[in-house]
């Protein structure tokens, strides 16, 4: 069997997929598609997922703690109000496009962090007003608003200020049953990706020079917001993905995730 990876296309998970997309890496057997479906996912020896999308897929799947998303002080999710977060009291918030790890942090801490009254979650864009707030993720999160009526906060930090954990975007996925049948070939999977992001790193500020150009994004900005992840699934990073999963409303045990839990041995 040929190792597969399927890849979460985003801005987030930019370290590990830009490699195979601007031709650095070989990209044979890899595949990117933002927001990926289950589908993509049951077939692959090793998925990038949503962290919240991941913990719904635990009865097949098992997360694979040497690759992931992690961010603490800036993040890939902000929030757009027509005044101060702190000096809004009730707003609906419109929510086209956002991932479910995006929406679990938003409905955390608005109402806990900031006091926001969420009145209506939508699903259809509209204008930011002293009605309505939007939830911006990826490239949008990280263009600044050019309006002095409308403020921009960063619900990944607001995350990490009010848990002490960060926030985990992305945890990789391997079928129960490749693991325990092919485990060569998740290893080789994860090989790949971490060649990846050593790629990714070493070419950073080509990296970065073609994104900040591509996706109009402030150069500064989006180096530093690189610079803050993580991509590993260490022991505090665990622990934001547990209250976050808590927090968000989904049944699964604490026991149920540390179950899920596999790591690749470190040669030598």
């Amino acid at each position: 069997m040929t190792a597969t990876i399927v890849l979460d296309d985003r801005l987030e998970t930019v370290v590990f997929g830009y490699p195979f997309s601007a031709g650095w890496l070989d990209a044979q057997g890899v595949s990117r598609m933002p927001y990926l479906p289950p589908s993509m996912v049951a077939g692959a020896t090793l998925a990038l997922v949503d962290s919240m999308a991941a913990l719904t897929m635990l009865r097949t799947h098992v997360i694979v703690r040497d690759i992931a998303v992690v961010c603490r002080n800036s993040s890939m999710l902000t929030l757009l109000t027509h005044t101060r977060p702190d000096q809004v009291d009730e707003v609906a918030v419109a929510i086209p496009g956002v991932s479910p790890a995006g929406r679990a942090v938003a409905t955390a801490v608005l109402q806990s962090f900031y006091g926001i009254k969420v009145s209506e979650w939508s699903e259809e864009d509209h204008a930011v007003d002293e009605a309505h707030a939007t939830l911006c993720e990826g490239a949008g999160a990280l263009i600044d608003v050019d309006s002095e009526e409308q403020y921009q906060e960063d619900l990944g930090r607001a995350w990490f200020l009010m848990t002490d954990h960060p926030f985990v975007t992305h945890v990789a996925l391997a079928s129960r049953e490749v693991f325990a049948n092919s485990p060569a070939d998740v290893v080789s999977a994860v090989a790949r990706l971490s060649e990846a992001r050593a790629v990714a790193l070493k070419r950073g500020r080509e990296l970065r020079r073609d994104l900040s150009k591509g996706l109009g994004i402030d150069r500064d900005t989006l180096t530093d917001t690189l610079a803050d992840q993580t991509h590993t699934l260490d022991g505090d990073a665990l622990e934001g993905l547990a209250v976050l999963a808590a927090r968000s409303g989904l049944r699964m045990s604490r026991r149920e995730l540390l179950d899920a839990l596999v790591s690749i041995p470190r040669e030598g």
